[in-house]
């Protein structure tokens, strides 16, 4: 596979099953930081979720997609701040998972 980044591979199955699980690690550490921190921006999870080197715009893209599809799947609630930025409440005992969502329930 020639991939948009990163080097050429073989084994898309098992690529694809690696990317997901690292989506579904990011689902549980939000619903961590969710318990601790309550409701909290994109950025304020961003930069909780994301080591400091890599804050900015794609962490912050990343974790708004990932809040998106928990707020979808009925595990987060989002409310628009006065200020127009988007906060999250994420439920810590959700169960939503990218792995159930992109092969189903095996």
């Amino acid at each position: 596979m020639l991939p948009a980044h990163g080097h050429p591979f073989q084994g898309l199955d098992q690529r694809v099953r690696q990317i997901v699980d690292h989506h579904d690690e990011r689902l549980v550490s939000l619903r961590e930081i969710g318990r601790s921190t309550g409701q909290a921006t994109v950025i304020e999870l961003s930069q909780q979720l994301f080591r400091k080197p890599v804050w900015g715009m794609m962490a912050e893209s990343e974790t708004y997609a990932h809040l998106e599809f928990l707020r979808v799947r009925g595990d987060a609630e989002r409310v628009e701040l006065a200020d127009g930025q988007l906060a999250y409440s994420v439920d810590p005992d959700g169960t939503s998972s990218a792995r159930e969502a992109a092969f189903g329930s095996l």
